[in-house]
């Protein structure tokens, strides 16, 4: 596994520093990287077509990878350019879910639209601001704030909705909302788990 994370990590930097050579700024790739998550929104909830918004949806996710790397290669690497890669992944997640708000898909217990305000909220939203406020008002040591965890942080979130998407695409958009109820159940167990984690820390 080590050796196959180096690999992608190597490939990684190779493309950027194949695309450093094109005049557009790290930044500049982390914004085209919400513009065509926009796109891919529009092409979903206005258009209906979830296969080719879903492809857009992953040259975003592939342009918001490039924009680390070119930085790198191009010696450009800032704070400032991680937090603004950090709020663009917030906002290309944000769109991609909210875009399914206007797609038909069938109700599970609820409306789906429920489910996905849920996973907006209690995903997106809810653990990372558990950590930065914890940060913000001193109530653990600044260097333990980034190793707040929990059982469902955004990398296993957005694998639980993807697998439930591919599921959906394959069987029926039952098992993408099965994926969306998964994501909220889960991320609350995470938010609980930061919360005694900080508690702990008092």
């Amino acid at each position: 596994m080590l050796k196959q994370n180096t690999s992608l990590r190597e490939l990684q930097e190779d493309i950027g520093k194949a695309l450093a050579l094109i005049p557009l700024s790290p930044n500049g790739w982390t914004l085209l990287s919400i513009l065509i998550a926009l796109l891919g929104g529009a092409v979903i909830a206005v258009y209906g077509a979830l296969i080719p918004g879903l492809v857009l949806f992953a040259f975003a996710a592939a342009f918001d990878v490039i924009d680390g790397a070119v930085a790198r290669a191009r010696g450009e690497a800032t704070k400032l350019g991680g937090f603004i890669d950090g709020v663009a992944d917030r906002f290309v997640e944000g769109i991609f879910l909210f875009s399914f708000m206007f797609y038909c898909l069938p109700a599970v217990l609820i409306d789906a639209k429920i489910w996905i305000a849920a996973v907006i909220f209690l995903g997106t939203c809810m653990p990372s601001f558990i950590r930065a406020y914890a940060d913000h008002k001193s109530v653990i040591p600044k260097q333990k704030a980034p190793a707040l965890g929990g059982l469902c942080e955004r990398s296993e979130r957005l694998l639980i909705i993807i697998a439930g998407l591919f599921l959906g695409i394959l069987y029926g958009m039952d098992y993408f909302v099965y994926g969306l109820i998964a994501a909220a159940f889960l991320s609350v167990i995470t938010i609980i788990q930061r919360l005694l984690q900080i508690r702990s820390n008092l």
